[in-house]
């Protein structure tokens, strides 16, 4: 049977090479209006980080969207000497992989003409190295200048534990109360990511965390059942009065001193290529094939799914039952192997992790609307920027052009998503940064020129 296969195959990589043209141009006499750029610390994820391509490495931290928001503030009085905990040159750190056998961190995803598990050659994303132990991995690549630091991004970071003392203690590595990420810039073992970010008096800042309160459920596919006291369910969705709580925290800090800043909300998850990459009805069957899937079902007892020629929605394990999926579910990229090469979706149902329902898709909307209204309103409340990131997501999605390039949410060709089809390319954070520069002019009456995107690369080719 026709089982699906993803192909990113040369031609279709290079449907999506740039086209070179003069950038826009913006008004002239740059200003700092009612902001003061003098110091900027910017808080957040792994997208303020620099994370990129699955891993944190040196390039992807140069440019970061802090960094070039820092570049461009500098030209109306900011500090040119932004301050990053950079990694060593050729050294990546991804999210450890922990099992019960051991663990280990990935290294940063790379294209390379090779054959997949099918067989079929062509351009796919493997990663660039060896796998290194972890922690040792974080331990051994200490920063490569001293803090303090004005980029406090923390890949994996959610928005609790930016208030949270001692997420950065090299003690915590092992029960998983600290991040290995902080660990390797903390100020002290005792500190938490919002002392260090206001010990340095910022006068701006920029906070853009959240994103993981909900990520965390859609990556494992919904598997997670809401929090008791007994289950503290720790990939479930933040509450959203708390998220907001935190976030106010958070602001209440920042601003103590009379900083100004900008906050940006929470796109939805479900747009991003991770999700969508793969198509929920990808099983190609013709009319024999459809067949002999029906009946094979039917002898089971299982008269509800049947198959018909042509597309088919995949079959996953839901709560132990088989069934198909419908229109407007999404499948994980990780399941591309699965279906490609092991036959999964079909006779053998995909596990519930690989998939997002309908109702895991509800949850994630519900806890993501109510975290975009709390940021609103904090924003609103305390007379700071707020940047739109799920309209922006939203935009994307639908695909747009900007000077003489296309743009969409396309894993590889749509030049804003790098290579684990979750966080920016340099293009991407560079875009970014021009979103939070709108509302940042906007707001203060500024006018802090925008990044020249097309400056700042997007896949790299081999």
């Amino acid at each position: 049977m026709k089982n699906f296969i993803y192909k990113s195959g040369m031609l279709a990589l290079f449907a999506g090479t740039l086209v070179s043209c003069d950038p826009e141009i913006d008004s002239p006499n740059p200003t700092s209006g009612q902001a003061n750029f003098e110091t900027y610390v910017a808080l957040g994820n792994s997208l303020t980080a620099g994370f990129a391509d699955g891993a944190l490495y040196l390039e992807g931290q140069q440019n970061s969207y802090p960094a070039l928001l820092a570049q461009q503030f500098a030209k109306v009085g900011g500090d040119d000497n932004f301050m990053q905990p950079l990694m060593p040159a050729g050294v990546s750190l991804g999210s450890p992989i922990i099992t019960a056998t051991g663990a280990v961190v990935p290294q940063k995803r790379v294209l390379k003409i090779q054959a997949d598990c099918a067989g079929t050659v062509g351009l796919s994303p493997v990663e660039a190295g060896e796998r290194a132990p972890y922690p040792n991995a974080f331990l051994g690549a200490a920063p490569t200048q001293q803090g303090p630091y004005n980029n406090m991004g923390v890949p994996g970071a959610k928005s609790f534990h930016l208030l949270a003392p001692g997420y950065g203690s090299p003690a915590g590595l092992a029960n998983g109360t600290a991040n290995p990420f902080f660990v390797r810039f903390a100020s002290s073992p005792a500190t938490s990511v919002i002392a260090d970010a206001v010990a340095q008096n910022p006068t701006f800042f920029t906070l853009w965390i959240g994103n993981n309160d909900v990520l965390g459920y859609a990556l494992a596919g919904g598997n997670a059942e809401a929090p008791t006291a007994e289950n503290p369910s720790p990939n479930y969705p933040t509450n959203p009065t708390a998220f907001g709580q935190y976030i106010g925290a958070l602001v209440q800090q920042l601003t103590a001193n009379g900083a100004k800043g900008a906050l940006g909300n929470i796109p939805d998850v479900s747009k991003i290529p991770y999700f969508t990459t793969v198509p929920y009805n990808a099983l190609v069957l013709t009319s024999e094939e459809a067949a002999g899937l029906t009946a094979a079902y039917a002898a089971q007892g299982l008269t509800h799914i049947t198959f018909t020629e042509g597309a088919n929605g995949f079959v996953v394990l839901e709560d132990g039952v088989p069934r198909k999926l419908v229109a407007g579910e999404l499948v994980l990229l990780t399941a591309s192997d699965l279906v490609k090469c092991e036959g999964k979706g079909s006779m053998a149902p995909l596990g519930d992790e690989y998939v997002l329902s309908a109702a895991e898709l509800a949850i994630i909307k519900e806890h993501t609307d109510a975290y975009n209204a709390a940021i609103k309103q904090i924003a609103d409340g305390n007379g700071l920027a707020h940047a739109d990131f799920n309209a922006y997501l939203n935009r994307v999605s639908s695909g747009f052009m900007l000077n003489g390039v296309g743009y969409n949410s396309s894993f590889v060709t749509g030049n804003i998503f790098s290579l684990d089809g979750i966080h920016f390319t340099q293009r991407g954070a560079a875009m970014a940064a021009n979103e939070f520069i709108n509302v940042i002019n906007a707001k203060y009456n500024a006018r802090v020129p925008k990044v020249d995107e097309t400056q700042y690369s997007t896949v790299v080719f081999p």
